[in-house]
């Protein structure tokens, strides 16, 4: 299967959705932070109260811009730092309109949402990169760190 097909037949939901933690929206900044390092995650998928609907996004970008210079923020709830509405995806979009979305909106994390709007996972880039290497392992891993710089000669003794 060659890299265009594959992205353009692959289901996003065949990806790995995971890496993530989910949170009310009334959930503390300091919850969040500390619930990000608990599941070792860079995004907090902020749902509405006891509906389990996406309202927001949170990561670590929002952490780096909205709150290293202020500590006072950690008290706040985290719908008030979170990007309201994000972009998603659905579990029937491709890969490659993931893709085409991530890229243009530089995002390095996209809720995916099921038909009725519930929260299936969060695709990262990292997953992506995953896809990539487990479907194309001998195109990617045999790659010079440069292409144009191949050594002319074998190297050792």
């Amino acid at each position: 299967m060659r890299l265009a097909q594959a992205f353009s037949e692959t289901k996003v939901s065949h990806l790995d959705l995971t890496g993530f933690a989910r949170l009310p929206a009334s959930t503390s900044v300091a919850e969040a932070l500390e619930q990000m390092r608990v599941s070792r995650s860079t995004v907090v998928l902020v749902e509405g109260e006891g509906d389990g609907k996406l309202v927001g996004i949170f990561t670590e970008r929002d952490v780096l811009l909205k709150i290293a210079d202020s500590t006072d923020a950690l008290g706040e709830a985290v719908s008030d730092l979170m990007t309201s509405n994000p972009q998603v995806l659905t579990v029937d979009d491709t890969v490659s309109e993931a893709l085409s979305l991530m890229s243009g909106g530089h995002y390095r994390n996209v809720p995916v949402l099921s038909e009725s709007g519930q929260i299936v996972g969060n695709l990262s880039q990292h997953a992506v990169i995953r896809f990539l290497t487990d479907h194309f392992p001998r195109e990617i891993y045999n790659l010079p760190p440069d292409p144009e710089l191949i050594p002319r000669t074998r190297e050792g003794a």
